[in-house]
């Protein structure tokens, strides 16, 4: 299967909004906590420690079963390749 890429923020948007979901229904109401995220911010509400864990699990679990099932990438993932492709040019070049 080829890779298709496509652009980061939107990549990592659908991610988010899966992850989010799956992560509300496992934890209804206490999914949410007033704090915040920098130093000097407002308080806004994010995800309680155990969400957020939970968040993080699934992101990371959804990320590669898009990567493996669809071959949907972020286009940062073709940046790279890219970068490696040229060091390896230059590399080649010096020798």
């Amino acid at each position: 299967m080829s890779k298709i890429y496509i652009d980061n923020s939107t990549f990592m948007e659908y991610i988010d909004e899966l992850a989010t979901r799956i992560t509300e229904e496992r934890f209804g109401e206490e999914t949410w906590t007033e704090g915040s995220l920098e130093e000097n911010q407002s308080d806004t509400m994010i995800f309680n420690e155990d969400a957020q864990d939970f968040y993080n699990d699934v992101y990371d679990e959804y990320e590669t079963l898009t990567n493996n099932i669809l071959g949907l990438y972020c286009n940062s993932e073709l940046d790279n390749l890219e970068d490696i492709a040229k060091k390896y040019r230059e590399l080649k070049l010096n020798k």
